[in-house]
């Protein structure tokens, strides 16, 4: 047991399920690789090292929860926690906003309904002021099936391309014909596509980044300044790079370059059997007329499936948006899905109510650049 690791009492069982429970935390790191070797659908978003790039980059500490069945089956789920605030005032992330799913990973890979109730039942009863999971969307149904009504959701619906049957099937059967053409025009039109899975890449896209917040200020009815702070906030610079630094190989960066100029780029992570687009950033008046962007996700697919994955997951979208029918484009099947926040003090709904105000407040300044 690595130091700072803490063996929970011996709950007793959840209600509707007399299996006992023995929960550790964090969750030894030993332990947390022997589950994901025993489910490799498992998400890039999932695994420990990902899990120490959310502390390294944000400053959270790993609250991770090890569960433990009387018939021999371990459960993980990634957990991190500001420090310093104790527990009775503690908000838990599984994960944080801008880091992916979080939610159960188990031996076998295959969640059981009575592992969710299991799940579920712990986090009721722990003494801290708000716990929020967000599962991976393929356990949707299972997580629905068991969560009471009473906890608080917030519907979310991601996008996946499957793999199966190898890249001519899915450049024959799941792209659309005008994305195929697309891709065609972007090749013709001399778009040249760099793959980088070293960091060197790492800057060219903070650059596109940087510029792209402005354009969606301008979209959002924002003040630049504040988007600008906003996103030095949310995406610091070194976010990407502790990441490239820390996920090596399993992390992609895809940058197309038309006229010599980069106008586009992607952020692709690795798991055993699946990839998952991360962040995207592009010029939009040089890689829109050029269709950059469709052939990065056409490179970064057929990389996939050359590097064995089943399934390429396209991240979240707002429904009937412009993003959804893109993916959509490539064949991307959609998943409804939600998260769920067990909260001791219903906080959230009042939180959200400011927000809004503030929001509605900004909406009303005039943008200026």
């Amino acid at each position: 047991m690595s130091a700072g690791t803490r063996l929970e009492p011996r709950l007793g069982p959840p209600p509707g399920d007399p299996r006992p429970l023995r929960v550790t935390s964090p969750a030894p790191v030993d332990a947390w690789e022997q589950v994901l070797a025993s489910a490799p659908t498992a998400l890039p978003s999932q695994t420990p090292t990902w899990l120490r790039c959310v502390c390294a980059v944000e400053g959270y500490e790993d609250v991770s929860r090890l569960y433990e069945t009387v018939d021999g089956r371990r459960l993980v789920l990634p957990l991190v926690r500001r420090p310093g605030l104790g527990p009775i005032l503690a908000t838990d992330f599984g994960l944080p906003v801008g880091w992916g799913p979080g939610g159960l990973v188990c031996d076998g890979g295959e969640l059981r309904p009575e592992d969710v109730r299991m799940v579920v039942a712990d986090l009721a009863q722990r003494r801290v002021l708000s716990t929020l999971v967000r599962p991976d969307p393929a356990t949707a149904g299972t997580w629905d099936a068991v969560v009471p009504a009473s906890v608080l959701r917030e519907e979310r619906m991601t996008q996946t391309l499957f793999l199966d049957g190898g890249f001519d099937e899915v450049w024959r059967r799941r792209f659309r014909s005008d994305t195929r053409n697309r891709i065609r025009r972007a090749e013709r039109a001399g778009v040249v596509v760099e793959r980088d899975d070293e960091g060197r890449l790492v800057a060219v896209f903070h650059q596109l980044y940087s510029e792209s917040v402005d354009r969606w200020a301008r979209r959002d009815r924002l003040p630049v300044p504040l988007a600008r702070r906003l996103a030095a906030r949310r995406e610091p610079h070194r976010k990407l790079r502790t990441v490239a630094a820390m996920l090596g190989s399993r992390c992609r960066i895809y940058a197309a370059y038309h006229d010599g100029r980069p106008v586009a780029a992607i952020v692709v992570l690795l798991g055993e059997t699946t990839a998952m687009y991360w962040r995207g950033a592009m010029l939009e008046k040089l890689a829109g007329p050029v269709y950059a962007n469709y052939l990065l996700h056409k490179t970064a697919i057929a990389d996939a499936v050359d590097a064995g994955r089943t399934a390429y997951n396209m991240g979240d979208s707002a429904r009937v948006s412009s993003l959804a029918l893109f993916k959509s484009r490539f064949g991307a099947v959609s998943q409804d899905y939600a998260s769920y926040r067990f909260e001791r003090v219903p906080i959230t709904p009042l939180v959200q109510h400011v927000r809004g105000g503030v929001r509605r407040i900004l909406a009303l300044r005039p943008v200026r650049e």
